[in-house]
């Protein structure tokens, strides 16, 4: 595994923007001619497709299809699925360009298909973990939480999603795949956007198993670094290290950022970490960091920056996840960074657009 190998497929940022605005400009044109009645209705049958996708991860289907062109019949006999049934699910999903019907009753993968199956880059145990029955339950009480302003999911199982996920094993396995999944995608991004020439020590806190700070270090061999997490979550850090080539530059500290000393460094990376939380329990940690910082250090906070304007985006999407999900976490602005950086002794220097939903917040130690 090198630095080629991990960074392979990642465009620059700006192929990455200027499809984006495409996008978002042909999308707007269409609805533009199309009776408002109909496209917020053709809007809201979303989770149709969304159900489907989770469906398709769950049957194996993009793996049973393979390489060739196999009919529904052998597909559904894979799969243990009825053939009438599974023939209209996988109709509906080649309409979206999920799987190619060749000719009656015969399908092959295409690229979107393809990205379902076990292999570099994939998301399916993100999809399914996205859209498993405890998601779903949660995403159906959206309304309690806009009325109340509450978190859903400690209506429905009388704790957070988190402790609901940790005691209930198989979901919470699911769940950690799902992260290193995302983890691993975004982690080329992150590391190609971002230059760290200027780091010694870069402490990576509730970091997981290591994948993004290992990726950061493989890329940049000068650097040491410190991945700061539970105890139970870092237990398997120190093999992907090895994994890595980088078990000589990294320290492994178990722990909890809110209950223990954090680790002296000159920078600090907090990727999804503060949407989880209110804005004075971020306050709160961003000032433990402002103690243990050696120097004038900086913080790279790695979350979804929502824009203040009309414009589709993940972050307002995410956003509403945040809502449902945890104790008044939320996706924050540029400004709302701002103020709690401000709050905590540090100052925004920049915002740095990624190849992924994700931008690093820099902020620099007052």
């Amino acid at each position: 595994m090198n630095n080629q190998q991990k960074l392979q497929g990642v465009p620059p940022v700006w192929v990455f923007s200027i499809s984006n605005l495409l996008r978002n400009f042909f999308k707007k044109l269409f609805y533009a001619f199309v009776p408002s009645n109909m496209a917020v209705f053709e809007k809201s049958q979303g989770f149709w497709i969304a159900k489907a996708i989770s469906v398709a991860c769950e049957l194996n289907l993009a793996e049973i299809v393979g390489n060739t062109t196999k009919n529904i019949e052998e597909i559904a006999d894979k799969a243990g699925a009825n053939k009438a049934a599974l023939y209209r699910l996988m109709r509906a999903l080649a309409s979206e360009g999920i799987f190619k019907e060749t000719e009656t009753r015969n399908f092959k993968n295409t690229p979107l298909s393809n990205a379902l199956r076990e292999q570099p880059g994939h998301l399916k145990n993100m999809i399914m973990h996205q859209l498993n029955s405890t998601n779903w339950e949660v995403v159906n009480e959206m309304k309690y939480s806009v009325i109340t302003g509450q978190n859903a999911a400690q209506k429905l199982f009388g704790s957070d999603i988190f402790t609901h996920l940790e005691n209930t094993p198989e979901k919470n396995a699911l769940y950690n795949k799902a992260m290193t999944e995302t983890s691993r995608l975004s982690s080329a991004s992150i590391a190609s956007a971002y230059s760290f020439r200027n780091i010694n020590t870069l402490t990576d806190l509730g970091g997981g198993e290591g994948m993004l700070l290992y990726t950061i270090l493989q890329k940049n061999e000068k650097i040491k670094g410190i991945l700061f997490d539970l105890p139970h979550v870092v237990a398997t850090a120190a093999q992907l290290a090895k994994d890595y080539h980088v078990e000589n530059r990294v320290q492994i500290i178990p722990g909890s950022f809110f209950k223990d000393n954090l680790p002296d460094s000159d920078a600090y990376l907090l990727k999804n970490i503060l949407h989880a939380f209110d804005d004075a329990t971020c306050i709160s940690l961003l000032k433990s960091i402002h103690r243990a910082m050696t120097g004038k250090g900086k913080i790279l906070v790695v979350e979804a920056v929502v824009g203040e304007n009309n414009k589709a985006e993940f972050g307002k999407m995410f956003d509403l996840q945040m809502l449902i999900g945890t104790e008044n976490g939320k996706e924050r602005t540029k400004n709302e960074f701002r103020n709690i950086f401000e709050a905590a002794g540090f100052r925004l220097n920049r915002v740095i657009k990624t190849v992924s939903p994700f931008c690093i917040v820099e902020g620099v130690k007052i």
